[in-house]
């Protein structure tokens, strides 16, 4: 490997290998600690795609994943781009498409509090419901290829 490398934090670290340089962590590292006000799912994007603005993996780009785990054996999100030209705009749209549906019926998954989760789908039904309606209100398509992205 020609560059490798991490940097941490107080709350937050980043390491990389087959890096272009230390460039890549700093970058990734600042918007990372800068994006406070944003999701965790967006600033974790918004860290990748400083990386790879400054250089990123110095193989070129072809995948790209995001996994977010919330006290649970199993990720609450967990999506993955591979073999794409542009797998950080993929992973973009499909962060976009999981908030239409995806999160709505995550909310109601089985916890180890809860092992049942929600059991009736009138909750997860409502809320994917008034998504869909202020998407449309706000005059925003889906991002979906297969939704019905008619506004």
């Amino acid at each position: 490997m020609a560059w490798c490398g991490h940097r941490t934090g107080e709350v937050h670290s980043v390491a990389g290998n087959m890096l272009t340089g230390p460039e890549v962590v700093e970058a990734t590292f600042r918007a990372y600690e800068m994006a406070h006000d944003l999701s965790l799912p967006d600033r974790l994007l918004r860290a990748m795609q400083a990386g790879e603005a400054a250089g990123g993996d110095r193989r070129g780009r072809q995948a790209a994943g995001l996994k977010i785990h919330r006290g649970e054996a199993y990720p609450i999100l967990d999506l993955r781009v591979d073999d794409h030209t542009n797998p950080l705009a993929e992973l973009e749209r499909l962060l976009a498409v999981s908030r239409e549906r995806y999160v709505h019926v995550a909310a109601a998954f089985a916890t180890s509090d809860n092992f049942s989760g929600l059991t009736e789908r009138t909750e997860i039904d409502a809320a994917i419901a008034a998504g869909e309606a202020r998407r449309r209100a706000d005059g925003v398509a889906s991002r979906s290829h297969a939704t019905d992205t008619e506004l």
